[in-house]
């Protein structure tokens, strides 16, 4: 009961620190402004799941929920006959899940204070809670526990940041994880990091990153090429893609981006930012600086003379990724991020360029540097690195057909992690599973 009210006391804290950010974000970005009544609750889904086990998966933004697709996906025909419900907490995130995941029920993780979060899981009792990466909140885990649910987290993953701060209350962490019964996590680095902080060795498992088993469906040469002429790209021009961008990436990108223009003046440059909030910023952004672009949602009038193309739509990344010579992997010139999915381009055979802060991501960039299938380098480096592999076709290739061995190779942490879960079923005599 005395930690239950001091971590109510501290949530409190933090969403009045958090008040003028939010406001700010509300008003002059538009965020949150299709979830926040949902994050209290209101016209969560009266759910009756009857004799039916019900299963709920909760991921927290954009890429989380692409990297459990395949999981999620697996539930319906693994398990017995489950009710599944998909939660997020960003809007990117459930615009995602609800254009891709086939759950009965697509929701926004409602606050975790106590009386928020509490009767809504009680009301539905979840059999098996499957938590993607590291978004662990205290009520939510506690009260699905009380409802008699199996807690799982997959894909996980525990920053330097994130254990200093468990170290630092380890009060705190010991509640936590006394709440989950089984961690599979991306690598033994998570492993160690995990047992430092207390959690017991005899939960964690190392099943690999099930974001390497996500789909990367492969568009065919016709409708490359008629794209390419729909952007105003030409058959011989060489082009960029800069994904997953973030506030001041897209700036400091265009300050060092003349100098390859100087000497490729026909490249293209696809700027695909990582948040749609940030569309109409980022295309200001683009019109202080003088330099020619265009808008994909805004009819093509530059007859090809547009240098950028800003994509302002979401779930294009990977189609972009197909036309790139290069990819440069935003969130990593930046240290408010850590970095995103560096291999992505992989899929696709295209060399891929990142920035040095990639605290979130430690594992990726060890398997880019094994397999030589990518560089990092600061914004300082960058131009060169470019004009370096424009320069040389056969160098870009051999990068290219480096990541996809490393691509290759990756495979099968969904498959593992699966069968980890449904043992745990079994060991704990649920519902969810289909018993002989």
């Amino acid at each position: 009961m005395l930690f239950s009210l001091l971590y109510e006391i501290c949530l409190l804290i933090l969403a009045l620190v958090w008040f003028p950010k939010f406001l700010y974000q509300l008003i002059f970005q538009g965020k949150y402004r299709q979830s926040i009544h949902k994050r209290f609750g209101s016209g969560f889904p009266e759910i009756i799941k009857g004799s039916r086990p019900l299963i709920w998966v909760h991921a927290v933004s954009l890429g989380e929920t692409k990297a459990v697709a395949a999981l999620f996906k697996s539930f319906k025909t693994e398990f017995n006959n489950p009710v599944l419900v998909f939660s997020t907490t960003t809007e990117t995130g459930y615009v995602e899940a609800c254009r891709t995941l086939p759950a009965d029920y697509h929701v926004y993780l409602p606050f975790d204070f106590g009386w928020v979060i509490r009767p809504i899981v009680r009301r539905i009792a979840p059999d098996l809670v499957v938590l993607c990466e590291s978004d662990l909140w205290y009520n939510f885990l506690s009260a699905s526990k009380q409802a008699g649910a199996i807690v799982t987290m997959v894909n996980g993953k525990l920053s330097t940041r994130s254990m200093d701060r468990y170290l630092k209350f380890r009060f705190f962490a010991k509640a936590i994880f006394k709440c989950i019964d089984l961690l599979c996590v991306q690598s033994s680095l998570y492993r160690k990091r995990f047992e430092t902080i207390g959690v017991p060795t005899e939960k964690i498992v190392v099943t690999g990153n099930i974001k390497f088993d996500g789909e990367y469906p492969k568009l065919p040469a016709s409708q490359i090429e008629a794209w390419r002429q729909e952007l105003g790209i030409g058959a011989k021009d060489p082009v960029l893609v800069v994904g997953s961008s973030h506030n001041p990436e897209e700036a400091q990108l265009l300050k060092i981006l003349p100098r390859v223009w100087a000497q490729f003046p026909k490249l293209k440059v696809m700027l695909v930012p990582r948040h749609p909030e940030r569309f109409n910023e980022v295309a200001g952004i683009l019109q202080k600086s003088n330099v020619s672009f265009r808008r994909l949602s805004q009819k093509n009038t530059s007859n090809g003379q547009s240098s950028v193309i800003l994509i302002d739509a979401m779930g294009l990344l990977r189609k972009c990724y197909q036309l790139a010579d290069i990819a440069i992997v935003a969130g990593s010139f930046t240290t408010k991020v850590g970095g995103h999915n560096i291999l992505e381009p992989s899929w696709y055979g295209v060399p891929v360029l990142f920035g040095p802060s990639m605290y979130s991501q430690p594992d990726l960039v060890d398997l880019m540097r094994e397999y030589q299938a990518g560089l990092q380098v600061t914004i300082d480096e960058l131009p060169e690195a470019l004009l370096s592999l424009l320069q040389d076709k056969d160098r870009r290739k051999a990068i290219g057909e480096a990541g996809l061995r490393l691509a290759g190779d990756v495979h099968g942490a969904t498959a593992k992690t699966l069968k980890l879960i449904k043992e745990k079923a079994i060991e704990l005599n649920s519902k969810v599973i289909k018993m002989a």
